[in-house]
């Protein structure tokens, strides 16, 4: 039978500009290319400015995972100026960090992924959505479908958390390098707790099992949209004076094969497929939109030559919370479970923060002219990498999640993990030509700003 094209533009409910060209012979996806359509380019910004600025401009990379790009750089300048962080500072840090957490995977399972399995009410987003393949019988969709709504308010009550100790959510000015800038006092710990209590209550109550319930009806996609089981993390979670201690930790993990640390020696950035070209007298990737046989602003991101997956599976799976496989279903239970183990640390960790001053201290000269700073984010790995000129920025490389998730081809051809996930897929039906091939994408929670960053 003649192949033919399917073309996804944009993919909708997600962040940033997806589209996705699919090559279907015989019902089954043959090829798929990701295509992020928007270029953004930060890491030119970020050229000549004092080093210091990096807390607040990389946080504009993305405007749902910002905290954690606050994060990484505020990691990074830790170790440039050699800042020795107090617990207190630690605790509040993560607090912030693993609230901006909790209000992306709400969001994501709510209000990018929910629409895929659920008829919403025939109004203004959903207008003539594509019902052909949902299953929940009427009283389960209402009462799933009303959660949508429940699930706006629950996400603001994460930003009002890390608002609390940020000064302003997203982009927040609190989480700095030297520790955090804005006093602990009981006032703001027992609004926290009382917002992270209303949360657990959604997060057990509606979110597990609503989970639970979309994981049952759909349990076919346990099989759909699997990819090859490459799996790296950099860990999340740092306490410790220096940022050395992880409570979740990284590894890379391919098959039965476990590394407890990532070489970041491997890690290489291939523009064979994006709009890109190097100059042989340079190092510098240029723009180059109308290249012949590229189709992305995403560069390829490989660890050893290979291409590596990550975000909440991977976390789960490498510290022990979860043993499933490698499909969409998985990501999307996998995600949840993160869920409910984040809202249960941040309780913990507001009821270890002593009430106090401010607990920042910084030192005022450099200790190191280039850096590099990881941390995992919503999505998977991400790494903040400078070198200095004096205190300016001389060059500054940042590589996201979605770059792993979503690269494109490499040199030999070889698909990233989103992609690979759509090869193989099959589609039976003509109604279903966009149903499919959307849950298994936004299974991974793309976010294309950070990807073009």
């Amino acid at each position: 039978m003649s192949k033919k094209k399917i073309i996804i533009s944009p993919v909708t409910r997600l962040s940033g500009l997806l589209s996705m060209e699919l090559i279907v012979e015989d019902k089954q996806v043959i090829e798929a290319n990701a295509s992020c359509t928007m270029f953004r380019g930060f890491e030119y910004i970020m050229r000549d400015r004092h080093v210091t600025d990096a807390v607040y401009m990389t946080q504009r990379v993305c405007g749902i995972c910002s905290t954690v790009h606050g994060a990484a750089a505020s990691y990074l300048l830790d170790k440039l100026y050699d800042n020795d962080i107090s617990e207190n500072a630690q605790y509040i840090r993560n607090v912030m960090l693993a609230a901006d957490f909790l209000q992306n995977h709400i969001r994501h399972f709510y209000f990018f992924g929910l629409p895929d399995f659920v008829i919403m009410p025939n109004q203004p987003p959903f207008i003539n959505q594509n019902c052909y393949d949902c299953r929940l019988n009427d009283s389960d969709n209402h009462r799933v479908a009303s959660h949508y709504f429940d699930a706006v308010a629950v996400s603001e009550k994460c930003h009002q958390i890390l608002a609390l100790f940020g000064g302003k959510a997203p982009h927040q000015h609190s989480f700095v390098h030297g520790g955090v800038s804005v006093a602990p006092t009981a006032d703001k710990i027992n609004k926290a707790l009382s917002l992270i209590r209303d949360i657990r209550t959604f997060i057990e109550g509606c979110l597990m099992p609503d989970t639970e319930l979309i994981a049952h009806c759909y349990n076919d996609y346990y099989d759909i949209g699997i990819t090859p089981g490459r799996f790296l993390s950099f860990g999340l979670f740092r306490f410790g004076n220096k940022n050395h201690e992880l409570l979740w930790r990284g590894g890379v993990k391919a098959g039965s094969q476990f590394r407890n640390e990532a070489n970041l020696d491997y890690i290489k950035e291939d523009i064979t497929k994006a709009w890109y070209y190097r100059p042989k007298w340079s190092n510098e990737d240029t723009p180059a939109p109308y290249k012949p046989g590229a189709y992305t602003w995403n560069k390829a991101v490989l660890y050893d030559g290979l291409h590596y997956e990550g975000g909440p599976i991977v976390r789960m799976i490498i510290n022990g919370f979860y043993s499933g496989g490698t499909s969409t279903m998985d990501r999307i239970v996998a995600r949840s479970i993160e869920t409910k183990l984040i809202a249960e640390l941040i309780e913990k960790w507001l009821k270890i923060i002593k009430i106090g001053d401010a607990p920042i201290a910084r030192k005022k000269d450099l200790a190191a002219s280039e850096g590099i700073s990881i941390t995992d984010a919503m999505r998977g790995p991400l790494l903040h990498a400078v070198k200095l000129n004096g205190e300016q920025v001389d060059k500054f490389d940042i590589i996201t999640p979605t770059s792993w998730n979503f690269s494109p081809k490499d040199e030999k051809e070889n698909r990233g993990p989103a992609e690979e996930a759509l090869v193989g897929t099959l589609i039976p039906h003509p109604d279903l030509k966009y149903v499919i091939p959307g849950r298994i994408i936004r299974s991974f929670d793309p976010c294309i700003s950070c990807a073009t960053h």
